[in-house]
């Protein structure tokens, strides 16, 4: 994939770990990662909105190491909102019937969340939810344990990440992405949205 100013800056930021010592990291497991690593807020095992996962998990396959820790593709494909993958969905459902992820929903407190359902979701709903994703203990506990299936700076490189680019704005961080990975967007009227 050609590297973008983006991809390279991310490089230097996220570098390149060891090898993980070859057991399986899947689609579902990159979500108790991201959902488990500590944050500059201090509240770990917490996310809101499954866009905002989705494209976290779609930024750390491409701007940290764990491109090289992954044995399962999410496969990302381009979509009206930038790319989208069935398997992060499809990981979240499963990560709740183990009772590994607690999956809820809250009233949408902010203009960005409005922004979100109407032009991520393509409606405009009043009032608008969003879905909350946490850990349980039992995910906690799973978390600490792919931790040591990974190299020593792991927790490191996530928690960096999830620091840079888990609170910001969803529109920013679409927006980052149409930057970056223009490949992955194919709807130039949303492009308009997305720059306003």
């Amino acid at each position: 994939m050609e590297q973008t100013a983006g991809h390279h800056e991310s490089s230097k930021r996220f570098p390149k770990g060891a090898e993980t010592n070859n057991e399986p990291i899947e689609t579902d497991d990159v979500v108790v990662l991201l959902l488990g690593a500590p944050d500059k807020s201090d509240c770990s095992g917490y996310l809101e909105g499954i866009t905002r996962v989705e494209k976290l998990i779609f930024l750390l396959g491409r701007e940290t190491p764990l491109r090289d820790w992954l044995t399962e593709q999410p496969n990302f494909c381009s979509h009206k909102f930038g790319p989208f993958s069935s398997k992060v969905y499809q990981a979240v459902d499963t990560l709740g019937t183990a009772d590994l992820l607690r999956t809820t929903t809250k009233k949408a407190t902010t203009p960005e969340d409005r922004w979100d359902a109407i032009h991520v979701i393509g409606e405009d709903v009043n009032p608008y939810t969003i879905r909350t994703f946490e850990l349980t203990d039992r995910g906690k506990r799973y978390y600490e344990a792919l931790l040591n299936e990974l190299p020593p700076n792991a927790e490191k490189i996530l928690s960096q990440f999830k620091s840079s680019f888990g609170s910001i704005p969803l529109r920013q961080l679409v927006r980052y992405i149409y930057m970056c990975y223009p490949q992955f967007t194919d709807e130039p009227d949303i492009r308009d949205q997305v720059f306003r």
